[in-house]
């Protein structure tokens, strides 16, 4: 699998997100499909401080602590996410952005992460604040590089603009909600999240600023919709309410069966091949379904392929 270096930190071509791993009881499910993604090549880990309540960082310690492989993967960490109850209540404090970092660092059994991303913005917060304790990490060894989650790309601007100013280390990518599936942050409930939308796009594909792109599978929609599944209420909310996604399932369907490519290797190609200088983050809960989706490494999409998906060419 390709390595994408994003400011001397190696990116795997796909990164492997968290799915539901966590639980003991589940070690040996979700050690196997990280082993097979190792099988790939693949190297980069995504992990969140708020995932089972640390127990997502915990089953990555687990699975390192089994094999030694700590050297040659590429672990990315997220904090500051807000309490479920009180989301509107960001935690940016200095106290928040080093303690989640510790928090991982000591439940993966590492003393670094590769990049921390902060997992959610407070538009209303200076930049000045939140800055200077994210470059002091990099300072103490703590991570090798810095980035956001579900910030607008005016904020980034914004933030790294400061750190320039300021001789302080800037954000190196954006992990923001990417894929073929339109929604919105109106749409999902949740004011904290921001979705690819056309501003941003814009942005990224003309300055080529670093994005992973999470439910870069839709969060099983397509696949749910495609294949007669009853959907679940987060399909609805996320989703389907929006009728041009119904019409993009048509499409991602029709194209699926001329070329041959599944519907999940389509949307990793997406993605992955839309322009922007994207590595889309998935999660697979068993090795089948990661052999379907990754088949993308062996082919991509062109140009008129992506406008046809995206509903701009007849």
């Amino acid at each position: 699998m390709k390595q994408i270096d994003v400011n001397g930190v190696a990116l795997s071509e796909i990164a492997l997100g968290a799915g539901g791993r966590g639980d003991i009881a589940d070690d040996q499910k979700w050690f196997a499909v990280m082993d097979h993604y190792m099988e790939y090549g693949g190297r980069t880990f995504d992990s969140a401080r708020m995932y089972g309540g640390g127990k997502s960082d915990e089953a990555l310690g687990r699975w390192l602590k089994g094999n030694g492989l700590r050297d040659e993967i590429t672990i990315v960490a997220k904090g500051c996410f807000p309490d479920h109850d009180t989301m509107h209540i960001p935690r940016l404090s200095p106290q928040d952005i080093k303690g989640d970092l510790e928090l991982s660092l000591k439940a993966m059994g590492t003393d670094h992460s590769d990049l921390y991303l902060l997992h959610r913005d407070c538009p209303t917060k200076p930049v000045s604040e939140i800055m200077p304790p994210l470059h002091e990490l990099i300072m103490e060894g703590k991570t090798r590089a810095i980035g956001c989650s579900n910030w607008t790309v005016g904020r980034i601007i914004e933030a790294n603009l400061y750190a320039e100013e300021h001789g302080l280390t800037p954000f190196s990518l954006c992990q923001l909600h990417y894929s073929l599936a339109l929604t919105t942050a109106a749409q999902t409930g949740d004011i904290t999240h921001v979705p690819m939308a056309d501003v941003e796009f814009g942005w990224y594909k003309e300055s080529q600023f670093p994005i992973m792109g999470f439910g870069a599978q839709g969060r099983g929609y397509f696949k749910r919709l495609l294949n007669g599944e009853e959907l679940r209420a987060g399909d609805w909310r996320y989703y389907n309410w929006i009728p041009e996604n119904r019409k993009r399932a048509e499409r991602l369907a029709t194209l699926s069966r001329e070329l041959g490519r599944s519907p999940a290797a389509l949307l990793v190609a997406y993605t992955r091949d839309a322009g922007l200088n994207c590595v889309p983050l998935c999660a697979y809960s068993s090795a089948a379904q990661m052999d379907e989706a990754f088949d993308a490494l062996n082919f991509s999409l062109t140009p008129e392929q992506i406008a046809y998906l995206d509903g701009k060419t007849a």
